[in-house]
């Protein structure tokens, strides 16, 4: 995310780790206190779009029960299109 688009939503930038200790078993993302942590195979368009609700919800203090928030983070990352064109 880049340091425009931080400042055109009103949050702080989100800080990306790569290979991150905090990723559990089984999954290819997570964040946490302003960091999103991404597995080599989960660092997709898709999953960054997913994690950066996360962060949107967490920056605003909006308090959402988690399924309803990963429900909202899934339909907001399949709203962006796949392909440019």
């Amino acid at each position: 995310m880049r340091a425009e688009s931080a400042n055109y939503s009103g949050v702080r930038r989100m800080k990306i780790k790569l290979n991150g200790r905090k990723v559990g078993n089984r999954c290819i993302a997570s964040y946490f206190q302003n960091r999103a942590y991404f597995t080599k195979k989960g660092l997709t368009k898709r999953t960054v779009l997913h994690e950066l609700y996360h962060h949107l919800v967490c920056s605003k203090g909006l308090e959402l029960p988690v399924r309803a928030e990963e429900k909202e983070a899934d339909q907001y990352s399949r709203s962006f299109p796949t392909k440019p064109y």
